[in-house]
């Protein structure tokens, strides 16, 4: 009786203990059943331990526990272990853990209030061993186990092969597994240098360069909780070998350089390859036997040093050559007083078919021509008179220290010499009824400007004898040209060569060669390189394909003139210093009266179709809804050049300078007039206008 009263009193202060405990614990006693099942399990173990095995593991040494609660807290590791025992108790474990993190209430690390709800529990060290192998939390383990061997158990030439093949861009896979206690930490090396990142077990690198051929081998080592090494074990040895590669130019030589005389020429190109590229560079086809590297060196740069450069690059799979680098001396930059460019666009001929780009063509070229400082004047479908005076007034403004550039887009040919035909050119045109190129230069180059460019984007065929036998039986007019000092200063550049067609590519914006011409036309290169460069691109679109255009140029420019060079304050004409003022079309608006009605209104005038200054649009506005306008020319002319636009109340105008009557502004009320007013348009446009 006496020991049935004990046991019930032992039991009743155990209940006691384990609830007040489960307040702070979220545990019950049942806790203690699974501990004791979980401490008696396993029995086949193979852990040899440094302690007694049934030894609970709050009497292990101060210091070993020390240990045991630094490394647990070491990286989370007392998470790991604490989420495990939740799932073998089977309770929810997210409130304990937050416990176990509660410092304010057990003033402990996380670490140490794990250790004491294990203790709590009568954990021993080969319950708390089991624990920690099963999270595989090996580092934390070997503080209570003994020392385990060494022992790589795979190596990285496990099938047998001490060497791999690898492409370029695919990725390197070994591995190496090893056993023992403390864990093994993996060092992969490459050539005897350590690969900083790669750590683990599996070696994965992406092969992007030559260098990282050569042996591959990984350092197994034993670290204990001092962080002293145990043990050291070097594992086999493979030999990373990648796949041969075609030479591939990554970085071409510059296109064209410049080197001060006496100076150093450096000329450099790249490739990618395996085995590594072999270089070999030529000077205008001739070998240079010293220059074998990816740079080229010459020193006391002079004239005989001049031309085109190229490099061989070559290895056991392929070869290749570089783009040709145009290395000249570098000259003074030039300079201009004013730079000032003429366009022309024809596009609507009134007896020949009619063209599509020559519009865009024109405005592309002189957007890009505004950008490197010059003065743009252009015009849209211009006659022989209109454009004999455009001209006219065009070489008024070359002057000495000018740069001039003219650019014509529309119907041409070739009869001994280029000729442009005007939109008024009759069906059986004759040479008399077209303007001849060198009629432009005899205008021009008496006046001695520093740089004239001339470029034609035309056909250059001959007009067949079947459809056009008189020009064939006409004395051509020649036009002798000369420069009063015969200056060495002329471009001319054409679309394309003699006898062949050119072309608008209807599928782009821009006919063909101003799609290439605008490439180059803004860069920093002499003025000759422009269409050298635009000739070698129109010949890389073509490439494999039937052609018939073929651009060309000829010069007698010697200097290093630049399209883009600056303009300097020199002694100027007051027309090129006025010429803002009589080329700009800036908007401007005009009150109308309709005085037997009463009636007023605003006429707003601006330019249509920009940069084009002979084409305006005429806007009436602060009319009524119910009353519309006619425009009408009061005096007849040959051929109407008033129409009017899709919106209402809107027309435009083209070449208003040859309006020699005012305008008749005519408002209506359901199709009957009843009020007009005259307005002079002449009066509102730029001068030069009015003279074309």
């Amino acid at each position: 009786m006496f020991f049935i009263l004990v046991s019930i009193c032992c039991l009743l202060i155990l209940r006691i203990l384990v609830s007040q405990w489960s307040r702070y614990l979220l545990f019950t006693s049942y806790d203690i059943i699974f501990l004791i099942f979980y401490r008696y399990s396993n029995i086949c173990c193979l852990i040899m331990y440094k302690f007694d095995e049934k030894l609970e593991i709050e009497l292990l040494p101060a210091v070993i526990y020390k240990q045991l609660v630094d490394e647990l807290n070491y990286d989370n590791g007392w998470n790991i272990l604490a989420e495990y025992v939740a799932q073998q108790l089977g309770f929810k474990g997210s409130s304990w853990i937050k416990l176990l993190e509660d410092k304010r209430n057990l003033k402990q690390t996380p670490a140490e209030n794990l250790l004491c709800e294990l203790t709590v529990r009568t954990c021993t060290v080969r319950t708390l061993g089991e624990l920690l192998k099963n999270c595989k939390l090996l580092r934390a383990l070997s503080i209570i186990c003994e020392r385990e061997s060494l022992i790589i158990t795979r190596q990285p030439n496990c099938d047998g092969t001490d060497e791999v093949e690898v492409d370029f861009g695919k990725c390197l896979k070994l591995k190496c597994q090893a056993t023992g206690l403390p864990p093994p930490v993996y060092t992969w090396y490459h050539e005897n240098l350590p690969l900083e990142t790669q750590n683990k077990e599996e070696l994965s690198v992406v092969i992007s360069s030559t260098d990282q051929e050569g042996e591959y081998k990984c350092q197994v080592t034993q670290i204990n909780t001092e962080d002293l090494i145990v043990d050291q074990l070097m594992s086999n040895s493979v030999y990373l070998k990648i796949k041969s590669r075609p030479v591939i130019i990554t970085k071409q030589p510059l296109s064209v350089i410049e080197v001060l005389i006496n100076g150093t020429l450096k000329l450099s190109c790249l490739a990618d390859s395996h085995p590594a590229p072999n270089y070999q560079w030529f000077h205008n086809n001739t070998k240079l036997d010293i220059q074998k590297s990816s740079e080229l060196v010459i020193e006391n740069f002079s004239s005989k040093n001049e031309g085109k450069y190229y490099c061989h690059i070559y290895n056991s799979v392929s070869e290749v050559y570089t783009e040709k680098s145009n290395v000249m001396i570098e000259l003074p930059r030039q300079k201009a007083v004013a730079k000032i460019a003429l366009l022309v666009a024809n596009e609507n001929y009134y007896y020949q078919e009619k063209l599509k780009t020559p519009q865009k063509d024109v405005a592309k070229l002189g957007q890009l021509l505004e950008q490197i400082g010059f003065q743009v004047i252009c015009f849209l479908n211009l006659t022989t008179a209109q454009m004999k005076n455009a001209m006219n007034f065009f070489s008024s403004l070359l002057c000495e220290g000018v740069y001039g550039l003219f650019y014509f887009a529309g119907h041409g040919f070739k009869m001994q010499e280029s000729y442009m035909l005007a939109v008024d050119a009759p069906n059986n045109f004759l040479r008399t009824d077209a303007i001849c190129e060198s009629e432009l230069l005899a205008m021009i180059l008496p006046k001695d400007p520093a740089l004239l460019v001339v470029i034609l984007d035309t056909c250059q065929t001959v007009p067949p004898k079947e459809l056009n036998p008189e020009i064939h039986k006409e004395i051509p007019k020649v036009n002798e040209y000369r420069s009063n000092k015969n200056l060495r200063n002329l471009i001319q550049a054409y679309s394309t060569s003699s006898h062949r067609p050119s072309y608008e590519r209807f599928s782009n914006d821009c006919g063909l060669y101003v799609t290439h011409l605008s490439k180059f036309i803004t860069r920093d290169i002499p003025v000759q390189k422009v269409f050298e460069e635009t000739g070698k691109s129109i010949d890389i679109w073509f490439e494999g394909k039937e052609r018939n255009q073929i651009p060309m140029f000829a010069l007698t420019v010697t200097k290093p003139y630049r399209l883009i060079d600056a303009i300097y304050a020199g002694k100027t004409s007051d027309v090129i210093n006025n010429l803002k003022d009589i080329t700009t079309f800036p908007t401007k608006t005009i009150d109308l009266c309709f005085k037997q009605t009463g009636i007023n209104c605003q006429l707003v005038i601006a330019q249509l179709i920009k940069p084009y200054l002979n084409f305006l649009k005429l806007n009436l506005i602060g009319l009524d809804d119910d009353v519309t306008v006619n425009l009408y020319n009061s005096v007849k002319l040959e051929r109407n050049n008033l129409y009017r636009s899709s919106q209402r109340n809107e027309f435009h105008l083209h070449n208003p300078q040859i309006n020699k009557g005012p305008i008749v502004v005519s408002i209506e009320r359901d199709g009957t007039s009843f009020g007009a007013t005259l307005f002079k348009v002449t009066d509102h446009i730029p001068p030069l206008l009015r003279n074309l």
